[in-house]
């Protein structure tokens, strides 16, 4: 086993695996891709991204049952047994293997805000000619806002024989659609934002064709999306924008993730993609520090009592600088420092009187050079995490001070930072990390909304300002994050069917009120619908310029950035 090919997430659950069998991977498969079976029969099988040459042959891994989805690249996706891991690593072909991982889903007045009415009235465009992909949890095929506009669903969560990109799921078109259906609603709603017709609740492109689909939001099987979406956007010779209205925080928070890689390869002119920036503004999921040089500092962060059965710490610091880490129970054991370990593997497990504590701390990523360490806390048997206030410990052996930066990750999102570790800001993860992404901010446009019951719902949100739930750029390499802001709250669009939503926040049988920069996203990707229909060969740089030369922070210069608001509220009327 070459330790030194896996990412420190991956490793552990591999670990895990092999020292507890198919229990152990309970817990992971929240966070990774991970499909244990329960019949013993059939291997335990997991999601990753592969790296190695663009050009390189793979077809021979098949010989250990492990599926590569792409021919060419140098990030690829695959499924393969998790014990394929072993000989997977050993292979020359193959520089990194890194997890798949699970990501989380994130108009009256809206449109008027930003002066769309007048834009669209002076030009005519309506997006027709235009593709719009929606990777989401689906969509209702049989709301009449989407008649005769959706030309495919890939629906990733049903048996089938997939597509091109990917040989699982089921692809429909026709009168198969239906067969598709979005039982959470929440790609229902993005879609109509981007794309709904209606008289009242009108979408921003509402002429626009639809290809939605229907993911199982493995971080892997949304890069596959992307590309099946291009993929038949090219073959009918048509522009095309893709909304992703997610996102996580197991990566560096840089665009070196391996989602944001393949974002970054696969657009271009006429090829565009929206990400949200993330609903986090109000949560410490993001603690820093400065260790100065030969020092020890402590980063605090609280577990809730008798609630989390699995807790991770993703941690990321310069390439130039040593950190040992360490961790700290609630009643105060301790675990020993552990340094960088290059040499065989980088993982290993303390247990605590009160915990069982596994660190894994690696050599450089290869993504970008940096440090990784990665702690695990589980408790001891089956009992859960201990609640209380945790100190990770850091030692900097380093000859300078050195900025470390750490993500809380657990299965119920509900572990936070406290203290002086707190640091409100890099809280945009994987994909609005993507340079190549157009990463949307939430404004409050509406704070109010009257419920199918004629109730009136107030949200406590400031009016006409940046949403507090939308999250702080700017990424952990500084680069400037999100790129606009668009309206976010509270934002009527189209209901499912399908979806056991709640009453209060429907309008009427067929529209319902959300918030959320998942919705701010879907506004600007209809807009650039609107944009590719005047100009089909549009690309990345050239829109992002675009839309950050027509934004503005109230009562800011144009062309001033802020972490919260990127460079402000799109202006439509200019473009």
């Amino acid at each position: 086993m070459r330790h030194d090919k896996l990412s420190p997430g991956l490793l552990l659950a591999f670990e895990d695996y092999q020292n507890e069998g198919e229990q152990a991977l309970v817990t992971h498969k929240r966070s990774l891709g991970i499909i244990a079976n329960k019949n013993t029969v059939k291997p335990t099988k997991s999601v990753v991204f592969i790296y190695c040459d663009s050009d390189a042959d793979l077809s021979y891994l098949s010989q250990y049952n492990i599926e590569v989805n792409q021919n060419s690249g140098s990030v690829r996706t695959a499924f393969l047994p998790i014990n394929a891991l072993d000989v997977l690593s050993e292979e020359d072909t193959i520089q990194r293997i890194k997890p798949s991982r699970k990501l989380h889903l994130r108009m009256d007045v809206a449109p008027g805000k930003v002066k769309l009415p007048e834009f669209k009235n002076q030009t005519g465009l309506t997006g027709k000619g235009v593709i719009i992909g929606i990777i989401d949890s689906g969509i209702d095929p049989k709301h009449p806002a989407f008649a005769g506009r959706i030309l495919h669903i890939w629906d990733q969560t049903l048996p089938g024989p997939g597509v091109t990109e990917g040989r699982y799921g089921a692809e429909f078109s026709g009168a198969q659609l239906t067969i598709s259906q979005d039982t959470d609603g929440h790609g229902t709603h993005v879609a109509g934002i981007a794309a709904g017709a209606d008289t009242t609740y009108s979408g921003v492109a509402p002429e626009a064709e639809l290809i939605v689909v229907r993911s199982d939001l493995q971080d892997a099987h949304i890069a596959d999306a992307v590309r099946y979406i291009f993929r038949v956007a090219r073959e009918l010779e048509r522009p095309v924008v893709v909304n992703l209205s997610l996102g996580g925080h197991a990566d560096a928070h840089d665009g070196s993730d391996s989602l944001s890689k393949v974002i970054d390869a696969e657009t271009g002119p006429g090829r565009i993609v929206c990400c949200a920036a993330g609903n986090e503004g109000s949560i410490n999921i993001h603690g820093q520090a400065t260790i100065p040089s030969d020092r020890t500092r402590g980063m605090r962060f609280n577990v809730p009592l008798n609630q989390v059965g699995i807790v991770w710490l993703n941690g990321w610091y310069s390439k130039d600088s040593e950190l040992e880490v360490s961790l700290r129970s609630p009643n105060g054991f301790v675990t020993p420092f552990q340094k960088i370990i290059t040499d065989g593997n980088p993982t290993q497990e303390h247990q605590l009187p009160d915990a069982r504590v596994e660190i894994v701390t690696p050599g450089p990523d290869q993504a970008n050079g940096d440090h990784n360490f990665f702690v695990q806390i589980r408790g001891n048997g089956p009992s859960p995490v201990m609640g209380g206030i945790w100190q990770l410990r850091l030692r900097n052996t380093s000859t300078t001070d050195t900025r470390v930066d750490v993500w809380t990750l657990d299965d119920m999102s509900s572990v936070f930072f406290t203290g002086k570790s707190v640091k409100d800001a890099v809280k945009i993860g994987s994909p609005g990390a993507a340079s190549s992404a157009v990463t949307v901010a939430a404004y409050t446009t509406k704070a109010k909304y009257t419920d199918i019951d004629n109730q009136i719902r107030e949200m406590g949100l400031d009016l006409d300002t940046i949403s507090e739930f939308s999250s702080e750029g700017p990424l952990r390499n500084d680069a400037q994050k999100p790129d606009i802001a668009a309206p976010g709250a509270m934002i009527v669009s189209t209901l499912s069917a399908d979806a056991n939503s709640a009453r209060s926040s429907m309008v009427n049988s067929k529209f319902v009120a959300m918030a959320g920069t998942s919705m701010a996203t879907p506004f600007v990707t209809g807009l650039v619908a609107l944009l590719l229909q005047r100009d089909p060969q549009l690309d990345p740089a050239t829109l992002k310029d675009l839309l950050r030369k027509n934004s503005a922070i109230p009562g800011k210069a144009a062309g001033t950035f802020d972490e919260k608001w990127g460079y402000g509220v799109i202006n439509a009327l200019n473009l």
